[in-house]
């Protein structure tokens, strides 16, 4: 299950921030989630109730934002969704060659008191 690799992470980066910013108690974590990570939004609220008990984060909301992959064409510029229905083609050239510019992460967005 690397959902729990990703809210370990994601619960340390928010005790680091709540413990900067000087938050005694956490209402809610707001984290976005990219396509490509395959994680499943219920076995990471899943793992985020069993990786906080005795921490600030104890009975704070998980906010999940999924966030599409995004791909940018090397040859002409085209921002797209490469998918299995286009073979992961440029939607406007057909290229094969381009770079992915959002939706492979998981990221601690914000957290609120």
């Amino acid at each position: 299950m690397h959902e729990l690799s990703y809210i370990s992470k994601v619960v340390r980066l928010a005790l680091e921030a709540a413990n900067e910013n000087r938050i005694e108690h956490v209402d809610s974590v707001e984290i976005d989630v990219g396509e490509m990570t395959g994680a499943l939004p219920e076995l990471l609220e899943k793992a985020y109730g069993e990786s906080t008990p005795g921490t600030l984060l104890e009975g704070s909301n998980l906010i999940i934002n999924m966030v599409p992959v995004t791909a940018v064409c090397d040859a002409c510029g085209c921002e797209y969704h490469p998918s299995k229905e286009n073979d992961y083609r440029c939607t406007s050239c057909s290229s094969t060659k381009s770079h992915i510019t959002a939706g492979r992460d998981v990221t601690l967005k914000s957290i609120t008191g």
